[in-house]
């Protein structure tokens, strides 16, 4: 009887067969060519599919992790032929006689190069006419359904910010919702926090005052990607929160003021707390760039930046810059304004949308929210993960 079922893959994600292998080649150098059923024809490199061999010496059978670093291979290490199994699956023989198990075919599909880089989510960038209000699902079907959960993180990871309406009052929720995401950043300010006055304020956060959009910890090597704010109670006047895109700013002066453009992404800024008890510094420019020249992240925030020591010319186009890109963002045109409401949940890319607050009357009611950071990969990690158990 022929043997049908598929090999594992080198990971936990679930890898659907959309398409079957009809040809495989052994190109010069003992590396790959498969064409597939729907036309596309993909590379494989030797090596990426060495390391990647499922059999129990190179992979553990449960951790998925491979067992062998490179130099466990022969540096001349080559396939020598290739057939396709009764079960779709690839099966190799490698020119050091070592046998290394069969390849999944969807796992294959998904990891060939064709020509182009595979597709990543891009963020859906934003002015105030675009999102006016955060995406917003239901906080308690949240809690219940992956489904509706994916849609809230989805929303965060796209526009960099979501909502979640209606949660109940109950002690521990907010560290419960974050926990479901990821790991908690503990930061200077606590495990968590409460945004409350406090008699001796170690930010401008814990008084009444406005808060012009920034985001937080730009003190720190690298600033938590997202931050969490919970609504318990609020009956102030004032103290709307204030949300702002600003990779959408960033963009649209990349494209109309170059000279600010090149001195925002150019000139480092280093930004260090105001604490009697601690003293954290970093620096960096405004906007930092990946490796292909998008925005990666922003470093602003007005009130915590360091005197910029430098000669009188950079110190004329950096303040400048910082000038032009504050205009935008406290422009009612990229201005996201919100009001806080019992059982809210905000959550925000820390590193991309920026939040600020109008002041508010500290007498004139209760003001009760909480806080907590966290970062950008467990985001991406929960919503993978989620994305198994759907389709699974």
């Amino acid at each position: 009887m022929k043997d049908l079922s598929l090999p594992l893959t080198p990971d936990f994600d679930t890898w659907p067969v959309t398409a079957q292998i009809k040809a495989a080649t052994i190109l010069p150098g003992g590396h790959i060519e498969l064409t597939w059923s729907d036309g596309r024809i993909a590379t494989y490199h030797r090596l990426l599919l060495a390391e990647n061999a499922t059999d129990a010496d190179t992979l553990h059978p449960l951790s998925r992790e491979t067992l062998k670093s490179p130099l466990d291979f022969p540096e001349g290490l080559k396939a020598t032929k290739a057939e396709i199994a009764p079960s779709g699956a690839l099966e190799i023989s490698w020119s050091d006689g070592t046998p290394r198990g069969a390849f999944h075919p969807g796992w294959l599909y998904a990891h060939g190069w064709t020509g182009t880089a595979p597709a990543t989510p891009k963020p859906i960038l934003w002015r105030a006419a675009d999102l006016p209000e955060p995406a917003t699902v239901s906080g308690r079907d949240a809690l219940q359904d992956d489904r509706v959960f994916h849609k809230f993180l989805t929303s965060l990871r796209d526009h960099g910010v979501a909502r979640l309406e209606g949660l109940p009052q109950q002690d521990g929720l907010l560290v419960e919702i974050a926990e479901r995401i990821g790991t908690i950043r503990e930061t200077n300010f606590g495990r968590t926090y409460t945004l409350a006055i406090q008699d001796d304020p170690t930010s401008n956060a814990y008084t009444p005052v406005a808060l012009p959009q920034h985001m937080d910890l730009c003190t720190r090597e690298c600033p938590p990607g997202l931050q969490f704010l919970y609504c318990r109670a609020n009956d102030t006047s004032g103290g709307d929160g204030l949300y702002c895109d600003g990779y959408r700013i960033a963009e649209d002066i990349r494209a109309e003021e170059p000279d600010t453009w090149e001195a925002m992404t150019t000139i480092p800024w280093t930004y260090n707390n105001r604490a009697k008890t601690t003293s954290y510094k970093a620096s960096g420019p405004m906007v930092d760039l990946d490796e292909k020249g998008q925005i990666a992240a922003l470093r602003y925030e007005t009130w915590l930046r360091a005197p910029l020591v430098a000669d009188l010319a950079t110190q004329d186009r950096a303040y400048t810059a910082y000038r032009r890109f504050a205009e935008r963002a406290q422009s009612d045109a990229y201005l996201m304004r919100v009001r806080y409401k019992p059982g809210d949940l905000f959550a925000f890319d820390n590193r991309r949308v920026l939040h600020g607050r109008s002041a508010y009357d500290a007498a004139g009611g209760a003001r009760f929210i909480e806080g907590v950071y966290a970062d950008r990969d467990d985001l991406y990690s929960a919503i993978r993960v989620i994305e198994r158990r759907l389709t699974v």
